[in-house]
C-alpha cells in the first residue's frame, strides 16, 4: 500500500492569505497540517515548517530532537508541496496505520495514540 497525497493547510491565521511570504525568506515559522490516505479520505499530519535560521533562533541554547519539524533553506511553497507529495507517495506499508506511523515520523500523525 502506497500513501496519496492530499496537500497541505497552513494553519496560521496570520499567514493564511493567498501570496503570503514572510518578511525574510530566511528568518520564517509556520504550521501545517499535510493530509494523506489510502483510497477515500485522508488523516491530518501537523508539523512546523521553519528556516535554519529560526530553528537556531529557537533551539541553539538547548538539546532537541524534533518530531515534526520541516526545515526550508528559504522560503518556498512550491518546494514545500513537491516534497511532501514525494513524502507520501514515496512511502509504502502492509497496512495503512503502519504507513502513518512512518509518516508520522515527518508531521504527528493526529491518530499516533490510538497504536
Amino acid at each position: 500500500m502506497k500513501a496519496s497525497y492530499h496537500g497541505y493547510r497552513i494553519l496560521d491565521h496570520d499567514k493564511q492569505g493567498a501570496g503570503w511570504q514572510p518578511d525574510d525568506p530566511e528568518d520564517f515559522e509556520f504550521s501545517i497540517d499535510f493530509y494523506a490516505g489510502s483510497g477515500c479520505g485522508a488523516d491530518a499530519f501537523a508539523a512546523e515548517v521553519c528556516s535554519p535560521r529560526r530553528f537556531l533562533k529557537k533551539h541553539a541554547t538547548s538539546l532537541c530532537s524534533p518530531q515534526g519539524v520541516l526545515i526550508m533553506p528559504s522560503f518556498d511553497l512550491v518546494a514545500l508541496n513537491n516534497f511532501l507529495r514525494e513524502l507520501c507517495e514515496g512511502t509504502e506499508a502492509q497496512t495503512w496505520d503502519a504507513l502513518a506511523l512512518k509518516l508520522n515520523a515527518t508531521g504527528r500523525w493526529e491518530f499516533a495514540h490510538r497504536t
